[in-house]
């Protein structure tokens, strides 16, 4: 099978002498990690699309005001605990909730289970984005900027491999079990993950990846400084505002798409469970092809052109799928701009952006990451939600709306080179510390 041997032959030649254990325990934990997030986010979309544009619109505020009771929650324990500790408590509460939800969705009453509904699809939407704001944040404290480039691509991909593996199973369950059975698997993969990543640790503990870095690979201290620090130094620094800006404009984009999916969905299938195994097919299609890009071209595309230009592809997808569905709004033309979208999204632009946290201070990687991971990106949600929702409202079709915002997508672009070139900066201005640090060493 020469095609195998030779996609062997490409990802061996990524990792060099001594990253080979690190990188398949990380892998192995973010496979587990959304594996289980898999199973869920069908359900959560299944909940997204009963009530249309409106429910919506409501659930993403209530999303955005979890986030910001939770940043300073989560600060508080990255200020005072040990990485090893603080990936325990923030995973084991994650498993504790699922549990919580399972109890309360087999409570046979009508009121408890329209609010325990509610109540998932804000929790999903926490869970999602501090579990992956965790791992990449460790992941960005024991990896160099030029690791990165070479090898987030790969752990990434096992990430989908787990995503993959888990709408396989939830489209065989989901007409099988009853949806709080299936919060069980959940559960007990993030258990497996955690397993994973006290190897990763101990494995760094034996042998850091590499001597060569803007902090040490080791050091497992806890990051000290206030509640707020971490906000703060958002607003400080024109690196990371620009992060924030580029990650709104992705997240406005995002909502618009999925609102647009929501009333199309809702228009043209019928039952919730077909809807829920639509999803489900929806993800698996989207994961397939974000594994083949992870495996076959995020890296090359990072090495080759850099952070600028890789950037740059998820903006221009955008606007071509947003330009097709002003005029073919059909669930064809949705599904394939849904697949185009997430497939780039995760597949090219997220190992780009987790690129972007490599060159910064122990302190932002953690808290000033949590925050523009989950307010920053939540709030773009909102915001967004709150724009289009009411311009629906007033009478304005999709159609209009997916034309309007292609100027706006113009302008993340230009976003998208501008935060590249920062990084390389950032990057270069770094390499004498790291090349002075080797010599000492």
């Amino acid at each position: 099978m020469p095609d195998t041997e030779s996609l062997a032959a490409r990802i061996a030649d990524r990792i060099r002498p001594g990253e080979m254990s690190s990188v398949v325990w990380a892998t192995a934990w973010f496979f587990f990690i959304l594996l289980g997030y898999l199973i869920v986010r069908p359900v959560r979309e299944t909940m997204g699309s009963i009530g249309g544009t409106r429910q919506l619109q409501g659930l993403m505020a209530v999303t955005f005001v979890a986030m910001l009771v939770a940043v300073p929650i989560y600060s508080a324990l990255v200020a005072r605990l040990p990485r090893r500790w603080l990936v325990r408590v923030v995973f084991h509460f994650f498993a504790a909730c699922l549990f919580a939800f399972f109890v309360l969705m087999r409570i046979d009453h009508e009121s408890t289970q329209v609010w325990t509904a509610r109540a998932f699809f804000v929790w999903v939407n926490v869970f999602a984005f501090f579990a992956t704001s965790v791992f990449w944040s460790v992941l960005a404290d024991l990896f160099t900027s030029e690791q990165g480039k070479r090898l987030f691509g790969l752990v990434a991909a096992g990430g989908t491999a787990g995503a993959i593996t888990g709408s396989i199973i939830t489209s065989r369950l989901a007409g099988v079990l009853s949806t709080s059975w299936l919060l069980l698997i959940p559960i007990v993969m993030l258990e497996v993950g955690l397993a994973c990543a006290w190897r990763l640790e101990k494995q760094i503990a034996k042998r850091p990846l590499s001597p060569d870095r803007y902090a040490p690979a080791g050091d497992d201290k806890p990051t000290g400084g206030g509640l707020m620090s971490g906000i703060t130094q958002v607003f400080q620094s024109r690196y990371l505002a620009t992060i924030c800006v580029f990650l709104l404009c992705a997240q406005a984009c995002g909502t618009q798409l999925y609102f647009e999916q929501a009333e199309i969905v809702n228009a043209t299938i019928e039952t919730k469970e077909e809807r829920t195994q639509l999803f489900a097919h929806l993800d698996l299609g989207a994961q397939v092809l974000t594994l083949l890009t992870q495996a076959l071209l995020s890296s090359v595309i990072l090495r080759r052109f850099g952070v600028a230009v890789t950037l740059v592809i998820l903006p221009i997808v955008y606007a071509v799928g947003f330009a097709s569905l002003a005029f073919h709004p059909t669930l064809a033309t949705l599904m394939v701009t849904m697949i185009a979208t997430r497939a780039t999204g995760y597949g090219i632009t997220v190992p780009a952006r987790e690129v972007l946290f490599t060159v910064v201070s122990r302190e932002e990687k953690y808290k000033s990451k949590s925050f523009i991971d989950t307010v920053v990106m939540r709030g773009g949600d909102a915001m967004s939600g709150q724009i289009f929702g009411s311009l629906r409202a007033i009478g304005f079709s999709f159609a209009a709306l997916n034309l309007a915002v292609l100027p706006a997508v113009g302008i993340w672009a230009y976003v998208a080179m501008r935060l590249g070139k920062q990084q390389k900066e950032r990057q270069d201005q770094q390499q004498p510390l790291v090349e002075q640090s080797s010599e000492q060493s």
